[in-house]
This record gives C-alpha cells, structure tokens and sequence, in this order.
C-alpha cells in the first residue's frame, strides 16, 4: 500500500452529513487496519534488521581478532625472514671458514649441500606463507567493509520506512477521532434539540389545559409523597430485576417508590402501564409515570414536575433526575390509583 493511498484530509465541521460521517468514519478505520498490519510488517522486518547488524558486529569484532592474528603471523614471518637472510649472508661469508659446512673440504660437501637446501627452503615458506597472510588480510578487510556498510544501509532504510508509517498511523488515528468527535456532537445536538422540545411540550400542555376527555382522578399529594419517596434512591447503581436501597431498575424504582406511600405496583413496566390510568400530557403531575415501548414494556420513569422525571436508566447508570422525553418511543403518561 502506497502513502498517497491513505491521504488524510480533514473536513470542515458541518460539511458533511452523518451519513457521510459514517462512511468516512468506517473509511478511517478500514485504513487503521491496513496500516497496522504495514506497520507490524515494518517492525518485524527492522527487527530483523537490527538483529542482522549485531550479528555482522560480533562478526567485525571476530574479523578484527582474525585480522590481528594475522598482522601478528606476518609481522613474525617478517621478523623470521630477516633472520634467516642475515644467517645467510653471515655463514656465508667470515665464518665460513670456521665453519665445517662451508669449508673446501670434499667431505663435507654433502652437509654444506643439505644446509642450503633446508635455508633456502625454510626462506621459500616464509616468503609464500607471507603473500598469503597478506592476501588473506587484504580479503578480510573488504569483506568487513562491505558487510558492514550493507547491514547499517539495511537497518537505516527499515527504521526509516518503520517511523514513516508509524506516523501515518497516528494521523489517521486522529483524523477518524476528529470524525467521531464531529458524529458524536451531532447526536448530542440532537438529543439536546429534543430534550428542549420535550420540556417545552410538557410547558406548554401545563400552561394551556384542554378538557380531559376521560376519567382521569384528580391530582393529590400521594403522588408527590411517592416523588419524594424515589429521590431517596438517587445515586443507587442500576441492575436488571433489581428492587433494593443497593440495586434496582426502573420499575422497581417506581415499585419501591409507590410502596413506600401504600400503594403496590407489579415490578414490571408493561403491568405498571396496564395497572395505570391514562392521562393527557396538558395534565401531568408530580408522580405520574412516563412509559417508553409497546404497552409500556420497555421503560418507566416518574415525573416530578418542572419537566423533569426520575428514573433508573439502564446498566452502568445511576438513578437520576433528568429532562422528560416525548420523543421516539413514548407510550403515554398514566397515573396510579390511589
């Protein structure tokens, strides 16, 4: 995968709609994944590279004992050479006389013959064994030079391509936070346009009555009572099936609250909607209750005016005050009997 592929590039706020946000926001993550599989490739491979050059380190520091070895072999052979050359021009000039190998005599000619073949052997192996020493030094000192200028090439461009992508990971991180960040205000925006719309509903229905149309019985003071009742529970975690001072849900908040003031309500939103008598939005009071789904079946909260509501919300929240909600979902507002 080629940089130009995954080219960043922010959008400015509002340009886009939520759908669009969406698709880029899936765009982004869908490269993340690209690139980190480039990136854990890039980092084996510069792994594998700094792994490469130790092991040519400990090789160059071999070649140098090898390399010192031989310096030493041919300084020796040096030395050996020398020697040898002066022992020759020695014996064979002013002490050839008073030595028996170099002197006229028939019989010892055979002796003079074998010290000239064994010192003009022994100067022979020295001179080859030098040449050869040098050779090998020569070739030694290449080979350090090249592996070592290939592996530090090698371990360079892999450190380079691994904190290029490294960093085309991290501005694609950011560029999709951006985008959810832009997704995430556009949601809040939206349940706080229906919050406002919900609050000023509830208002207005309480500020202009209509004429109830059925039988609903007339506001009292056991509503507020069971108001008073549930904000004892505010801060208790939520949990499914709950109905305790430590845990509960939403209908067993309202059963507990209602309970407390008398009056027994089944712990089950949907029998609380049916066990209720429905009221008309214009008409709501302190500890009526609000229900969401079908028949009531999926949530309940209770009102306690000021168009707000107490209610259990669901797992990993606390019980809390928050505005009423007449949006996606209400069933209907419905009063206990007393």
């Amino acid at each position: 995968m080629s940089f130009s592929a995954v080219m960043v590039v922010s959008a400015p706020a509002g340009a886009l709609t939520i759908a669009q946000q969406k698709a880029r926001a899936a765009d982004l993550y869908n490269q993340i994944q690209r690139v980190g599989r480039q990136v854990q490739f890039l980092g084996q491979k510069y792994d594998l590279a700094h792994l490469k050059l130790a092991q040519i380190t400990n090789t160059i520091i071999n070649t140098k004992a090898i390399v010192a070895g031989i310096q030493g072999k041919v300084a020796a052979d040096n030395a050996q050479l020398k020697s040898d050359a002066l022992f020759a021009y020695v014996t064979n000039g002013s002490a050839a006389a008073s030595n028996p190998l170099f002197s006229a005599n028939a019989s010892t000619v055979g002796s003079v013959n074998v010290y000239s073949q064994l010192a003009a052997g022994n100067i022979g192996s020295v001179i080859a064994s030098l040449k050869t020493n040098r050779v090998q030094l020569t070739q030694e000192r290449g080979l350090l030079a090249a592996e070592r200028a290939q592996a530090l090439a090698a371990a360079t461009a892999a450190a380079a391509a691994y904190h290029q992508y490294l960093t085309l990971q991290a501005n694609i991180e950011q560029a999709r936070s951006q985008v959810e960040g832009q997704i995430s205000a556009y949601y809040n925006a939206i349940a706080a346009a229906a919050q406002a719309a919900s609050q000023r509903a509830v208002t207005t229905a309480v500020a202009n009555p209509t004429p109830a149309s059925g039988a609903a019985p007339p506001p009292s003071t056991l509503g507020e009572a069971a108001v008073a009742a549930a904000e004892h529970y505010l801060g208790v975690w939520y949990c499914w099936g709950g109905a305790s001072p430590s845990c509960l849900d939403c209908s067993g908040l309202v059963m507990l609250a209602y309970q407390a003031v008398g009056v027994y309500l089944p712990h089950y939103s949907g029998a609380q909607f049916n066990d209720t008598i429905r009221v008309p939005l214009w008409d709501i009071q302190p500890g009526d209750l609000l229900f969401y789904g079908y028949g009531g079946d999926e949530h309940v909260a209770m009102y306690v005016g000021h168009g707000e509501m107490i209610e259990a919300p669901q797992t990993g929240y606390r019980v809390d005050i928050t505005p009423v909600r007449l949006g996606w979902g209400f069933a209907g507002i419905g009063r206990v009997r007393a």
